[in-house]
C-alpha cells in the first residue's frame, strides 16, 4: 500500500525504519548506536541473512556480532539507507519491503550492494516494535524488480 494511507501507525513505522538504518550507520571513529537498535526489537526479536544458506540470529547475537568486528577494527564505518518501500498494515501487524543500498563510506557515489529488507512489525502496548528482518542482496540472477525500487 502506498504511504500516507494507514495515517498515525505508517508514520511510526517510518520513523521505526528511520531509527533502525540510523542505529546501524556509523562513520569511522565512531561506533553504530546498537543500544538503540537493540530498543526497537522486541525481546525475542530475529535478523536473518538470506544470501546463502539462512544465517538465522537473535537481536543479541547480531549486536554481539557488529559489536566485535567493529572492536577488532574489521567494522570502521558503514551506513545503509533506505531507497523505496512498500508498507502493508493490518490491525496490530506489519510488513515493509524496505529497498536499501550500502555503503563502508557515506560519501561513495554508489552503493556496495542493494537488496530488500523484509521487515515484520508488531504493535505492542500501542508502539510499534520490529519483530524480525530477513534480507537478499542483489545478485546476478537476483535482480530488484523495477516494482521495488
Amino acid at each position: 500500500m502506498g504511504q500516507g494511507e494507514y495515517g498515525e501507525d505508517e508514520k511510526q513505522i517510518d520513523e521505526l525504519t528511520e531509527a533502525l538504518y540510523s542505529s546501524i550507520s556509523f562513520d569511522e571513529g565512531e561506533s553504530p548506536d546498537l543500544k538503540m537498535l537493540k530498543s526497537l526489537f522486541i525481546r525475542e526479536g530475529m535478523l536473518i541473512n538470506n544470501n546463502g544458506d539462512p544465517l538465522i540470529m537473535s537481536i543479541n547475537q547480531f549486536v554481539d556480532a557488529v559489536e566485535e568486528q567493529h572492536s577488532r577494527g574489521e567494522l570502521k564505518s558503514f551506513y545503509e539507507g533506505e531507497i523505496a518501500s512498500r508498507t502493508e498494515i493490518f490491525g496490530k501487524i506489519s510488513h515493509r519491503f524496505s529497498t536499501y543500498g550500502a555503503k563502508f563510506d557515506p560519501g561513495a557515489s554508489e552503493p556496495f550492494s542493494i537488496g530488500i529488507n523484509s521487515i515484520q512489525f508488531i504493535e505492542v502496548g500501542g508502539s510499534w516494535r520490529v519483530a524480525s528482518i530477513i534480507w537478499n542482496d542483489q545478485a546476478e540472477g537476483r535482480k530488484i524488480p523495477e516494482m521495488y525500487l
